[in-house]
């Protein structure tokens, strides 16, 4: 070995061993810490304090609940003080309506490898209550600690049936569903799912092409909300009137997301379908008719039209009305007036004096009663369908109303 060569394995060799005792002192990051499998089943509705067992860094939350991935994983959730249980239990149903597999769709027919991934990537959701909190030190510590972590915050977590949803001014926008999918496309996505990603890039690059996206991220994360968002018409009330998601994507709704954007359009419903696959929890404080059916003059229904669940909470004489797809419509013990439209339909009134709504005359309904339910089907079938009945009382007719013996 010549004294050239000799000289320049001594100094790689040297530079090797400075680098290996300097290494723990440059702030590279450690090992993130890791939270335990805690065990939740105690809790009715799945939340439970925050162990003292935990690593410091976790301390800044006082609650935690979590889904299992099809690996038996955890994907963690922490909670931090002043964002409610409830808004906790409907960013949970967020994170599995994601994750819930859309038969027969192009992206979203086995999200299997999408879950796992993300809990072996050990993403954790974090439920702030403010901005202010979010960025206060002990916070900062914990996202500098190498966690695989994604924020969502109380203000931008709006609850069905909320004054802040039911606005018909100016409704609070609902950010779960993009900070949640952000969690989602980071940690399970982007390393699981190529065929996806590669899509959401193709599109992307279309997108910025023709102008119909402006924000310069040369990444697809926010191009992808923008897409759901279009396509679940969030933005179609325009509240900036500009004709234009906040300046940064073109396609406003549903319905010009389709002319303007179809790559898009087709990742959006290729892989969460066309509507949310959760059960809407309508807030307690609800006081009238809540309904999934589209009306130009009710803001709100922009976005609840996409629901084909919901259910009445609390205690209120509230009502509620479907849509004319297949629908599950549950009410709550006060009350209710429940009226199922087309589409084969599942109703429980629940507790209290519930009633059945229909657009029809009597005699134009065959009424059967079985194993404790009643089945309504409208010989029109287009306009009130199938529908089974439990816990439920009256039965309206355009003619007359009976009372279920």
């Amino acid at each position: 070995m010549s004294k050239k060569i000799l000289s320049e394995v001594i100094l790689i060799l040297s530079l090797s061993l400075i680098t290996a005792i300097l290494l723990p002192y440059q702030g590279y990051p450690k090992t993130p810490p890791e939270l335990p499998d805690i065990d939740i089943s105690s809790s009715p509705n799945g939340i439970v304090p925050l162990p003292d067992n935990v690593d410091d860094v976790f301390k800044i939350f006082d609650r935690y609940t979590k889904i299992y991935a099809p690996n038996g994983k955890p994907i963690h959730i922490l909670i931090e003080k002043g964002y409610t249980d409830r808004q906790a239990v409907y960013a949970r149903k967020i994170l599995i309506n994601h994750l819930t597999n859309v038969p027969h769709s192009l992206y979203g027919k086995n999200k299997t490898t999408i879950a796992n991934a993300m809990a072996n990537n050990r993403a954790i959701l974090t439920l702030f209550y403010s901005e202010e909190s979010m960025r206060s030190p002990k916070a900062q510590a914990f996202f500098k600690s190498g966690v695989n972590a994604q924020d969502l915050r109380e203000y931008e977590t709006i609850l069905e049936g909320t004054k802040e949803y039911m606005d018909q001014k100016n409704p609070t926008r609902d950010a779960s569903y993009e900070e949640i999918m952000h969690l989602v496309q980071g940690y399970g996505i982007e390393p699981a799912h190529p065929t996806l990603s590669e899509k959401l890039f193709d599109a992307f690059w279309d997108a910025r092409a023709k102008g119909l996206y402006t924000l310069d991220y040369n990444d697809t994360f926010e191009y992808f909300i923008c897409g759901i968002e279009a396509y679940f018409d969030l933005w179609k009330h325009d509240p900036s009137g500009d004709g234009t998601r906040e300046g940064e994507y073109i396609p406003l709704d549903h319905s010009r997301l389709h002319a303007l954007d179809p790559a898009m359009y087709e990742i959006v419903e290729g892989f969460l379908g066309d509507h949310w696959q959760y059960t809407a929890e309508i807030a307690s404080e609800f006081k009238d008719t809540f309904s999934l059916t589209y009306d130009k003059n009710l803001t709100y229904t922009n976005k609840s039209q996409y629901l084909r669940r919901a259910m009445l909470t609390g205690s209120s004489n509230s009502n509620l009305t479907g849509n004319d797809k297949n629908n599950s419509l549950f009410g709550n013990s006060g009350n209710n007036l429940i009226t199922p439209l087309g589409g084969f339909d599942v109703i429980d009134g629940g507790p209290g004096i519930d009633t059945a709504i229909f657009k029809g005359p009597r005699n134009e309904y065959i009424i059967l009663q079985q194993d404790g339910r009643v089945i309504v089907n409208d010989i029109n079938y287009a306009r009130d369908g199938e529908n089974i009945l439990i816990n439920i009382e009256k039965l309206q007719f355009k003619d007359k109303t009976i009372k279920i013996k």
